[in-house]
């Protein structure tokens, strides 16, 4: 595995596909309605990039039956702006300087159809 930049928070980003690769899985977030992500999360102290994909979808989706088919070949960084970065490392009790994410395609195996979840 090739490591993250120093300084940055490590995440994993999932783009959720069905076989056919025609619907892709994006929810609306609770604390912002009228934003939309992928599922997300940060990687443990130790846990591998792929493990952590897994752990997040299962906790973000509910979803436990996928496979791998494509992964970011190098970490991508974004950093914070000045007030966010302030809120989160206060938050967090750290000093990151953005996220560095490794992206992940798993397919889900199952069929499924698009829900409105509140």
């Amino acid at each position: 595995m090739d490591s993250p930049p120093q300084g940055y928070r490590t995440n994993v980003g999932i783009c959720l596909a069905d076989p056919s690769l025609t619907k892709i899985f994006s929810a609306s977030r609770i604390d912002i309605p009228s934003a939309w992500q992928m599922p997300q999360g940060g990687i443990d102290a130790g846990e591998e990039p792929r493990a952590a994909a897994f752990r997040e979808l299962r906790e973000e989706t509910g979803v436990t039956s996928a496979e791998i088919v494509a992964e970011a070949p190098v970490w991508l960084t974004y950093d914070f702006p000045p007030d966010v970065r302030t809120k989160l490392n206060a938050r967090w009790g750290t000093d990151w300087k953005g996220q560095a994410q490794k992206w992940l395609a798993p397919l889900n195996f199952f069929s499924w159809e698009l829900y409105e979840v509140k």
